[in-house]
Formats: C-alpha cells, sequence, structure tokens
C-alpha cells in the first residue's frame, strides 16, 4: 500500500511570521495536532505539533516553536516506509511532498487506522464456514512413525523393562 492511499489530503498549514495563539486556536478549532509551516503557497519551511506549544507564551511566534529540519516523505513511497521513517525519527506525521509541492499528511493516527481496518467492521459469521466443518486431524508425523496408537498419543510411553 501507498502513502496516497492512507494521507490525508486536507493540511492545515500557518505561515511562520504567525502566533502561537494562532496555531493553538487552529488546533482546537479542526481537532488536529501537528500543522505544516508554509512560505509563499505550498513551500514546506517547518513542522509544529500541538505538544510543542505547551509551555510557550501566546506572543512567540511560530517560527521560534517550530521543527526545521522536516522529514517528508512522496506519495508514491509505501506505508511502512513512512512508518520506518516515523519511528526512526520518532516523529508523530510526515508532510507529504510531490515536486516541491505539499499535497498531504500523513500521522501516526492515518497508520493506526489502517492496522486496524477491518476490525471494526469483521466478517459475517456465514463467510468462514472452513472452521466449522473441519474434519479429524491428522497423527504428528513422529508418532505415525513409532507406531503409536492415537489414543496413546501425545502421552508419555511407559517402557516394561
Amino acid at each position: 500500500m501507498r502513502v496516497k492511499d492512507v494521507m490525508r489530503k486536507q493540511v492545515r498549514t500557518i505561515k511562520p511570521s504567525e502566533s502561537t495563539s494562532l496555531a493553538k486556536e487552529l488546533f482546537r478549532r479542526y481537532d488536529i495536532h501537528h500543522l505544516v509551516v508554509v512560505e509563499k503557497k505550498d513551500d514546506v519551511v517547518g513542522l509544529i505539533a500541538d505538544r510543542d506549544l505547551m509551555d510557550l507564551k501566546s506572543d512567540t511566534t511560530v517560527q521560534r516553536a517550530m521543527a526545521r529540519n522536516v522529514v517528508t516523505i512522496t506519495p508514491d513511497e509505501t506505508v511502512r516506509k513512512a512508518a520506518a521513517l516515523m519511528t526512526g525519527h520518532v516523529i508523530g506525521s510526515l508532510p507529504v511532498v510531490d515536486d516541491g509541492r505539499l499535497v498531504g499528511i500523513v500521522t501516526t493516527y492515518d497508520l493506526v487506522a489502517l492496522l486496524a481496518k477491518g476490525s471494526a467492521h469483521p466478517a459475517p459469521a456465514g463467510e468462514r464456514p472452513m472452521l466449522a466443518r473441519r474434519g479429524p486431524r491428522k497423527k504428528p508425523a513422529a508418532d505415525r512413525r513409532a507406531g503409536v496408537p492415537p489414543a496413546v498419543a501425545g502421552r508419555p510411553v511407559r517402557r516394561r523393562r
């Protein structure tokens, strides 16, 4: 599966010159945890998480609080590589960049939701009839070779002297 299949295309952004109080308001209003910091239209220059703003004053600019060395990924990379990048760099999100343009974002929530897919909607019981009609099991190979009767298989054999 590719990043483009799980990424969110609607990315909330903020400019580096904006105040951290605006960033806090965006986190609250949109119920998100990461903002991509952009200059001009889609030029990614940083990333800010809601936990980065915990101890900052409201008059601080986003530029002072943001992470500058942003790890990005392309939409054609695998989800496994995205998870590896996030784990290796200990980060919670990856901006998705295609030809230098911001096109989406992948977060740990998106990856966990992908893993949980199907557990919220399990297969109906009627689609798994094979387990209900399974026949008798074969004897283990060691028991067949030794000529041990099936009733004794799996139990320690006492040898008479």
